[in-house]
């Protein structure tokens, strides 16, 4: 292994822990500032988008160009990103941190299967293995097995709601890559519909006196960007020296990096059933996920790296090996 792969791949780690650090920044807005999962969402992408315009704005403007034709399909995928980002949070506020990022992280799950209707996908036996190994691992970890839920259920649907909002976000980013869509122009986009949607369900005032005081600011900044824009940078730039398989699995970490956060600062226990069950999903997560990465890859002839982990690559994959 070089030293391009070790450092890649301690950039996976570091921007898996950063994904994984989400839940203490949205529950200090939830706990501490009262605000709405739609308002923390509110931050989020707001912060996002003006940092991501005014990078492209100062370094980069012909990605700030749109084709007008491209502005419709760009704003429908942006809504499954917004959907996407408040079910999150809204289950972060009430369930455990791992097993909100962990159900939310099955979106893979969702991508195959509706990939079988849209893309004429074959159900195979390795499918249908980690399918089913994934399943057993949501049954243990949401303790159903033993007739007792121990979760928040509204939570629950919430995580798994968020899944199924970025599978249908990342089969848009897909789409927008055959179309011909530059990454950063339908990130930016995507990002600015959704947050135009989370402003007009927000108390904007009420929003803007949690971010006012030194640490909401704090929080704010470390939400919409260390948590947010830094991580996707890292993913998508470790994707140009490590394969699919590699980055599939040392991102997984996100989840055992939520579990120590909840551990560690909001005293959430995970028990022997939610750690089998968390060991389950993961490894099913890292199959489903290897097999999307190469099956788009052998099709294409190139792959879309981090849409498939979260739907936001900043353009800095050499227009997607110089296409």
């Amino acid at each position: 292994m070089d030293k391009n792969e070790m450092t890649a791949i301690t950039a996976v780690v570091i921007s898996s822990v950063l994904f994984g650090a989400l839940g203490i920044c949205n529950r200090y807005f939830h706990d501490d500032c009262g605000l709405s999962a739609i308002e923390i969402v509110m931050i989020r992408l707001t912060v996002s988008a003006l940092i991501l315009f005014t990078v492209l704005a100062l370094f980069d403007r012909v990605k700030l160009k749109i084709r007008k034709k491209d502005i419709p399909f760009m704003v429908f995928f942006g809504v499954f990103k917004f959907l996407s980002d408040m079910s999150l949070f809204y289950a972060q506020n009430n369930i455990s941190l791992a097993l909100a990022t962990l159900l939310q992280m099955t979106s893979p799950f969702f991508v195959m299967i509706i990939s079988l209707f849209i893309f004429r996908e074959k159900i195979t036996i390795s499918k249908l293995f980690a399918m089913g190994v994934g399943a057993l691992g949501c049954v243990l970890v949401t303790n159903v097995l033993f007739g007792k839920v121990t979760a928040n259920v509204e939570g629950i649907f919430a995580a798994v709601f968020s899944g199924l909002c970025y599978s249908l976000f990342f089969i848009g980013n897909k789409a927008a890559i055959d179309r011909g869509i530059r990454p950063v122009s339908m990130l930016l986009v995507a990002t600015v519909v959704a947050d135009v949607i989370a402003i007009a369900f927000s108390d904007v005032g009420k929003t803007f006196e949690a971010v006012s005081t030194p640490t909401g600011l704090g929080a704010a900044l470390a939400l919409g960007f260390l948590m947010t824009l830094i991580p996707y940078y890292l993913m998508t730039w470790s994707s140009l020296y490590i394969g699919p398989t590699i980055l599939s699995m040392v991102s997984t970490l996100e989840v055992v990096a939520a579990a120590v956060v909840g551990f560690v600062v909001f005293n959430e226990v995970l028990d022997v059933p939610h750690v089998i069950g968390l060991t389950l999903v993961i490894l099913s997560i890292v199959l489903i996920n290897v097999r999307i990465r190469i099956g788009y890859f052998r099709r294409r002839d190139k792959y879309v790296p981090l849409l498939v982990r979260r739907g936001m690559a900043p353009d800095r994959v050499r227009e997607y090996h110089e296409r």
